[in-house]
């Protein structure tokens, strides 16, 4: 849960290393902040605000909330202390925690940051609109362990990314360590206010540190030391009173340290800037910014801009414009409206960010390894050379996605640019082949799905059928030919495939009939469960089968011998056509497509084919006796940009549909969502294509970041973190064996999907691995329908609770596909989270 109060600022305050004066000068700072609010104050409302979420040792010696009260005490009736956890021993709360247990303990790190949230709440509704300060200080150092290992403290409250407060060392090192500390904190996405020190003199790391901090425009402030304690321990607390006292109404000090003043006024300037600053952007980007896939026409207002403060995890901490604020006495609060909520509020990333997020946004591990190349390398040139995260990510796609199959993996920098070289690589292999390619090029076009979507760029977009995405586009010219995919859905509860339009369908046949419906669009076929229809091998001898097949091929002839097309390859999303309307293919209507292309060399290779009958090629293509290799028909290309890497519970595609591909493209979740990176795949025979001994003849493509290392290292990392997860809860949900690589499981439970495709206003709807898509029957249909946008937008406004305090409060932000409502989860959200968004989606559902 985002913590931004319009009048109540926070702050975290982090400490370089145990013993650098944490506690000392957060209690100063507390007495600074507490004493401007004392002349203003006309009762004994609270103000200020300690919390303390775990502290360790005995109370008697660390008792961080009854230290500040103690010093404090000429403020005490603005000032409230509290500590969520204490344990006794002085050591690591994780260990001090195992000793101690008769004393509460939270069962997550999450619980700890559920009790930050709601004690932060209950400030600011005290304040009820008024001016305050809460500080909440951390225990040791920046990387203390956190109650739950494996994670530190600065990884598990990261997700209240709180403006943060970071105490120097004044100690023998201490430059070292602050500045550790630092790198730290902003590697994990912290913003620093402000850094304090204690001034020594010996050591005098002030003269170093003052300056690194400033020049990076954080306000930086060295405080005199404490009196050393000396006489009774009456006299030691009244020197530490009278210090207290002078630090707290002092500032800057040129010699000897200065107090704390000037930091408190400084931290709630800090405030005050950053929340204009959030309300001035959507302004600011009205002006500026042209915007993807939307009409400035219709989003035009600053209430219309979201704009995303950070991102962890499954969400996105946004603002949206608020109303006027009222008028203040302090010129500089103007800007703030007067209301005790947040400013920010947490949105489940429903799209996954366009379809890259799979390892949640801030990935600590792939941040780390983004770091370390960009320290290593940052960037440097490729060809005709190599690094050891480009070598690496290509034995890796090797031995993974290509498994079997690919050869060469070349680089380039997304999706669509990815799909461009698969195609010039295709279309140059099949014109070598058949002697069409000529100094011009041809006008070959390629073979694939109506609703596929294969890029932005003119030659990606050449290779999908004319639609919204690209009939405005002035060098469209859409060269190809388009099937009709079967798709899959629950129907009225049921799993079933149904053909779509506009192509026309034949009846089934006749041992198909009794089980088949007809429909506006072709037909309609129930199975008696969902992995009936993803069982692929055991369908392959079906009769639908061959009425597929049949299908595809006079399709084909159709277009080659009376249209008078050419094709020089064959593309497709596999399982599901994403930006197209989330259409979940009937994979056995996808791989009898792959096997008529493959045995329809007699279409393809004109009159110097001089090969087998399409008959006798099909026997061969489905008795397996093709090298996987070595490229038959026309090259067959795998657009897995979307789908592949375990978005929808697979690794590759390959594995469902039972035959491999020529050319496959992987990005998106490549790096986790991270950076743009994509990698084309290729087998041996679409490589030699390439060869000669004239540079001409070469793969002339290529980007200027063409095999990023920083990009490459990240996907490693991602890729290992994926082979690390067995996904055991979602299959289980699903009766879907761990080892079990050949049925099919999703994050949404199967019976919530049921239930969808019963509820009235309802066509269909479907889910895999982490991707759920209900169609809403609301007349027109497609891209250009506003149906899943109302329904999406009702959504946005509901607030997502746990009863049982299991995750932060949160909505829903997803964008819409035409009269298709999807939502995306990551490859690692939470069950309860996903049971939370079920019901909430079946409850707005019911009302609509």
């Amino acid at each position: 849960m985002p913590l931004l109060f319009p009048n109540f600022r926070i702050h975290q305050v982090f400490g370089a290393n145990t013993d650098v004066g944490k506690t000392l000068l957060t209690t100063a700072l507390v007495r600074a902040t507490a004493s401007k609010y004392a002349a203003s104050s006309k009762g004994k409302e609270k103000s200020v605000f300690y919390l303390k979420p775990v502290s360790t040792g005995p109370d008697e010696e660390s008792d961080d909330d009854s230290y500040v009260q103690r010093h404090t005490e000429p403020y005490a009736h603005l000032i409230d202390t509290y500590n969520l956890y204490q344990y006794r021993e002085p050591m690591s709360p994780h260990l001090a925690a195992k000793l101690a247990p008769d004393l509460p303990f939270p069962k997550t790190n999450d619980e700890l940051v559920r009790g930050i949230e709601n004690y932060a709440t209950s400030c600011a509704k005290q304040l009820n609109g008024r001016q305050g300060a809460l500080f909440v200080e951390t225990a040791g150092g920046v990387h203390s362990p956190a109650l739950h290992p494996p994670h530190t403290q600065s990884t598990f409250l990261r997700s209240l990314r709180l403006p943060s407060i970071l105490i120097a060392s004044p100690h023998l090192g201490g430059i070292s360590t602050t500045l550790s500390s630092y790198e730290s904190l902003i590697m994990r996405g912290y913003s620093i206010s402000a850094v304090l020190c204690l001034y020594d003199s010996y050591y005098r790391n002030d003269d170093f540190l003052e300056g690194y901090f400033r020049d990076r425009g954080i306000g930086y402030w060295t405080v005199k030391p404490p009196p050393q304690k000396y006489g009774t321990i009456e006299e030691d607390a009244a020197r530490l009173a009278q210090w207290y006292e002078e630090v707290e109404r002092s500032g800057i000090s040129e010699e000897g340290g200065g107090g704390v003043k000037d930091a408190s006024d400084w931290l709630d300037h800090q405030h005050v800037s950053r929340i204009k600053e959030l309300d001035s952007m959507p302004g600011r980007t009205l002006k500026s910014v042209w915007w993807p896939f939307t009409q400035h026409g219709l989003i035009n207002k600053k209430e219309d801009v979201m704009v995303v403060d950070s991102a962890y995890g499954d969400n996105f901490d946004s603002y949206y414009t608020k109303p006027s604020p009222t008028s203040s006495t302090n010129s500089e609060l103007q800007a703030i409206p007067k209301e005790e909520g947040s400013l920010l509020n947490s949105y489940f990333d429903g799209s996954a960010s366009w379809f890259t997020q799979s390892h949640g946004h801030a990935n600590e591990e792939l941040t780390i390894a983004a770091t370390m190349a960009a320290g290593r390398y940052g960037h440097v040139l490729f060809p005709s050379g190599t690094h050891e995260p480009a070598l690496k990510l290509a034995e890796k796609l090797k031995s993974t996605v290509g498994k079997g199959w690919a050869e060469r993996v070349f680089y380039s920098d997304n999706g669509s640019t990815g799909i461009e070289v698969a195609l010039k690589m295709a279309l140059r292999a099949a014109g070598r082949r058949y002697g069409y390619d000529g100094e011009m090029g041809g006008d070959y076009g390629v073979i694939g799905l109506r609703g596929g979507y294969h890029g932005d760029t003119i030659g990606s977009m050449d290779a999908s059928e004319a639609s919204t995405y690209n009939k405005a586009v002035d060098w469209y010219k859409g060269r190809g030919h388009w099937f009709s995919p079967p798709m899959v859905q629950y129907i009225d509860g049921q799993p079933s495939v149904l053909t779509t339009g506009p192509d026309e369908w034949s009846p089934l046949p006749e041992a198909l009939t009794s089980e088949g419906k007809s429909t506006s669009e072709g037909w309609s076929l129930g199975f008696s469960d969902i992995q009936s229809i993803y069982s692929v091998e055991s369908r392959l001898d079906s009769p639908l089968a061959d009425y597929y097949r049949e299908h595809i091929r006079k399709s084909l002839e159709r277009a080659v011998k009376v249209d008078g097309k050419k094709f020089g390859a064959m593309i497709m999303e596999p399982t599901c056509l994403g930006a197209g309307g989330m259409i979940f293919v009937d994979p056995l209507f996808q791989t009898c497509l792959v096997e008529v292309v493959r045995a329809s060399s007699d279409l393809f290779g004109g009159k110097s084919w001089k090969g087998k009958k399409y008959t006798e090629d099909l026997k061969e293509v489905r008795g397996g006796w093709r090298e996987k290799r070595k490229w038959r028909g026309v090259p067959i290309i795998y657009d897995e940009v979307f789908s592949g890497l375990h978005r929808f519970g697979y690794l590759s595609a390959s594995s469902i549909l039972k035959e491999t591909p020529d050319i496959a493209v992987y990005a998106k979740i490549l790096t986790g969502g991270l950076l743009p990176l994509s990698a084309t795949l290729a087998s041996t025979s679409i490589f030699n294509t390439f060869l000669s001994d004239r540079k001409v003849d070469a793969l002339l493509h290529g980007h200027s970041y063409t095999a990023n290392p920083i990009g490459c290292s990240v996907a490693l990392k991602a890729i290992e973190i994926l082979e690390r997860q067995n996904w055991e809860v979602e299959k289980k949900m699903w009766n879907v064996d761990l080892k079990d690589e050949s049925k099919r499981w999703s994050f949404w439970n199967e019976g919530f999907v049921s239930t969808l495709s019963e509820t009235k206003g309802i066509k269909g709807a479907m889910a895999m691995g982490t991707v759920m898509a209900l169609e809403l029957d609301a007349g027109e249909g497609g891209y250009s329908s506003h149906a899943a946008l109302d329904f999406l937008t009702a959504l946005r406004q509901k607030i997502i609770t746990s009863p049982k305090g299991q995750f932060a409060p949160f909505q829903i932000h997803s964008r819409p596909l035409g009269n298709v409502v999807y939502i995306m989860t990551s490859s690692f959200t939470k069950p309860e989270v996903v049971r939370a968004m079920e019901k909430t989606i079946v409850e707005e559902l019911a009302k609509i």
